[in-house]
């Protein structure tokens, strides 16, 4: 296997933290879902590549090992979970090279279980995250309205030439994020996710721990579909759990079973919940909250549910469920890219969609909704406005930006959000104009 072609290479926003990273690091570990383009990224920092895909590991010895490694630097090893027993070997090498940064790249797609005789790879293998294609990575949004400006509380006003009508952009949720669909004709996208969810339910999980509740490929699905049902929401362990059983003449999963399997898709990487946000660090509010579920590209809820675009368009509430999972991807990527992370926050009475803070406690609060109108820019304002009230009355830093990110305009009005703008306190941002 050859290392890809630079050529015909679509940045990513890893890109640069990548780079960087092998200026300090011995090595870094490129995590993500099985075909968002790990390699492909990892590629375009490497000078040599090992395969394991490829490698028939006969003798695991710490030679033969450090035979295999011993490649120009920076040397990418793909898919390394396939020969678990790398992991130390890189940890060792690192050390015999003193430590030297930018010795190796190493790709997964799926975690293993914790094992003692693993090192944690702590100060030598940095780990990196890589998502599916962004809206701004992918040429769908133009990035005029920059994640890092409102970080800074720079004032909004961009106009935008992407628009996206209702059935765009359920044609932009259904296909995904994915570098293979987002160059194949509609038709044949929807066919690859669906192919996609199939092997995952099929296939991966199975490799991500081989016990007997991980080999029932229909119980993995049910697992997803209630995943899916449920996206956007704090549902329970024990809600999701009876909603395995929902309309199927089967019994809901146990409790046993089903953590198990939430377990299994995260180590996959699939399953992405959003964690609470408190006032400060160390907030016990916070660390008591439910997280809420997502998946990592909202294709995977609408394809697992068998959910083409024009029926989701006639599925105004799953619709707006997929939506919020598609600007949360986005945000994701978009506070990676600004060392920030993406948390919710919840209290009795209200909710705001997502906080994005980065390290120096800068933030700015996020309500997704996928339809502009009278109505939900009401409902948006009044939540982030009672946030930012009880942030003051907390004494605590207020946010850089209350921010709106709407989808598409009411019925009857244009087909699409031309301008981002601030009004009455507020950041209104269509998706077609965030970025990083």
């Amino acid at each position: 296997m050859s290392l890809e072609n630079a050529e015909s290479y679509l940045p990513r926003l890893l890109d640069d933290k990548l780079r960087d990273t092998l200026r300090y690091s011995p090595a870094i570990v490129i995590e993500g879902l099985r075909g968002c383009g790990k390699t492909t990224t990892g590629s375009q920092a490497a000078s040599s590549l090992l395969a394991m895909d490829e490698v028939e590991v006969v003798d695991g010895s710490p030679g033969a090992l450090r035979g295999l490694l011993d490649q120009t630097p920076p040397l990418l090893v793909d898919e390394w979970q396939v020969a678990p027993a790398l992991w130390n070997a890189v940890r060792r090498e690192c050390d015999r090279r003193g430590g030297a940064p930018g010795q190796f790249i190493l790709t997964g797609s799926s975690t293993l279980p914790d094992n003692p005789i693993r090192h944690s790879g702590a100060g030598r293998l940095a780990p990196l995250r890589l998502r599916t294609f962004s809206f701004f990575e992918s040429g769908t949004s133009n990035g005029a309205v920059s994640l890092g400006a409102l970080l800074r509380g720079e004032p909004v006003d961009a106009a935008t030439e992407l628009t996206l009508s209702r059935l765009e952009l359920a044609e932009a949720i259904c296909r995904g994020g994915w570098p293979a669909s987002l160059q194949m004709p509609l038709e044949q996208a929807l066919q690859y996710v669906e192919t996609y969810v199939d092997a995952m339910c099929g296939v991966d999980i199975r490799r991500s721990a081989d016990t007997p509740p991980y080999r029932s490929t229909e119980t993995a699905r049910r697992v997803l579909r209630s995943l899916a049902r449920n996206i956007g929401t704090t549902a329970s362990v024990s809600a999701l759990a009876r909603d395995t059983a929902a309309g199927e003449p089967v019994s809901p999963l146990d409790r046993k079973t089903l953590p198990a399997f939430l377990d299994a898709f995260e180590r996959v990487f699939l399953r992405e919940d959003c964690w609470p946000w408190g006032f400060q660090p160390a907030s016990k509010q916070a660390m008591r909250a439910t997280p809420k579920r997502f998946l990592a590209d909202p294709s995977a809820a609408t394809a697992v549910l068998r959910v083409g675009p024009r029926r989701l368009v006639e599925e105004p509430d799953f619709m707006g469920g997929a939506f919020e999972a598609l600007v949360m991807r986005d945000l994701r990527a978009y506070a990676d890219a600004n060392d920030a992370e993406v948390r919710y926050y919840a209290e009795s009475g209200f909710e705001v969609d997502a906080v994005v803070e980065d390290r120096d406690g800068a933030w700015v609060a996020v309500e997704i909704k996928l339809t502009r109108s009278e109505i939900t820019l009401d409902k948006s304002k009044r939540a982030l406005k009672l946030l930012a009230q009880r942030t003051q009355e907390a004494a605590k830093r207020p946010p850089s930006k209350l921010v709106a990110v709407f989808g598409v305009n009411a019925p009857g009005e244009h087909t699409g959000l031309r301008i981002a703008r601030e009004e009455d306190g507020v950041a209104l941002v269509p998706v077609a104009a965030l970025g990083p």
